[in-house]
């Protein structure tokens, strides 16, 4: 039976304790927060105990799951690598650039396990779609296109905080939700050679809505599209990916499967086939990126997400939020900030 202790008690931290109760093998130890108030509703809830600090939780679990704000991850993954507990870390994997260049450092000189959970690369049709292109039925990868927006978290939602209307704390849409994409596309194509965005984040409006351009290292483009300017309750994504040989995509607005055209000119018209989902509705994201994050410690195996991901992930979003601020295209190997 592994220990698991989370720090951190918001929407997140609930979210992930839901996955660990059902789990084989895995015992949800308890919960450390700055407010000791919270972590007492989530024990209340899910079970576990209350601890005081995380160096008490540390000595007791087997590994531990980062659900905090971005702002408060450098100070859990420092002290979890001081440790040497093996973590998860919630995305984004630090507010700022600096922090990720400290805390891969930490994990990397003492070789402490860190998994970042940037969890649309665990979402079925994502999963499928990067499975598609890596076996080469799409030809020479030439355009990822990829939306999520839904609106603005307001009082009364999951998720509602003054936190995400805190550009400082939450590096806004970009940084909270867009940053998904970015990881998956990265993932898809390989590095990132310049960045492109405009939106509405220094616009002074209540809504913030983004439109980024990337240009990959190997010649392919990507358009991103994030958004805390839909209609309430109106959440939305989807996902495109041309190549020279055929063209796959899901949008979660249809029900329909993952759908993808397939140009071969040696039989003649395109081909478009459907194909159901690759994992059992119970295996959600959530679960299956915990499940991976078990496995790989029990198998010793590397993460599907590296803690250089994750860095890369911040890096890249931060490049776009300076693109946007400036109005013009940013080199990732140029910036720093």
């Amino acid at each position: 039976m592994k220990r698991i202790g989370i720090i951190g008690a918001g929407a997140i931290a609930r979210v992930h304790a839901e996955r660990w109760k059902q789990m084989p093998g895995v015992e949800l130890a308890g919960y450390y927060d700055i407010l000791p108030d919270a972590a007492q509703r989530a024990v209340d809830q899910y079970g576990g105990r209350v601890f005081g600090s995380m160096d008490e939780m540390f000595a007791y679990v087997d590994a531990v799951d980062i659900c905090t704000t971005a702002v408060a991850h450098k100070e859990a993954v420092l002290a979890g690598a001081a440790a040497g507990v093996p973590m998860v870390c919630e995305k984004p994997l630090a507010r700022h650039l600096s922090d990720c260049y400290e805390m891969v450092e930490a994990v990397e000189r003492t070789g402490t396990p860190l998994f970042v959970a940037q969890v649309v690369r665990f979402f079925p049709q994502y999963a499928k779609a990067k499975e598609t292109l890596e076996s080469g039925a799409l030809g020479k990868p030439a355009v990822i296109r990829t939306v999520r927006g839904g609106s603005m978290p307001r009082a009364g939602s999951t998720f509602h905080s003054g936190y995400y209307a805190d550009f400082n704390q939450s590096g806004g849409v970009i940084l909270d939700v867009s940053i998904h994409d970015i990881d998956y596309v990265r993932w898809c194509f390989g590095e990132v050679e310049r960045v492109f965005a405009r939106g509405l984040m220094f616009a002074g409006l209540p809504k913030d809505h983004t439109l980024i351009t990337l240009r990959f290292e190997n010649g392919a483009i990507g358009h991103i599209e994030g958004s805390w300017a839909f209609p309430p309750n109106k959440f939305r994504t989807r996902v495109e990916i041309a190549g020279t040989d055929g063209l796959l995509e899901w949008d979660s607005l249809d029900r329909n499967p993952l759908e993808m055209t397939l140009h071969d000119p040696e039989v003649g018209p395109d081909v478009t086939t459907s194909s159901a989902s690759p994992l059992a509705t119970a295996d959600d994201p959530y679960y299956a990126e915990l499940s991976h994050f078990v496995d790989a410690l029990d198998r010793k195996k590397p993460f599907l997400v590296t803690p250089y991901d994750g860095l890369m992930a911040v890096k890249i979003s931060l490049a776009a939020i300076e693109s946007e601020r400036r109005g013009e295209p940013v080199r990732i190997r140029d910036f720093n900030a």
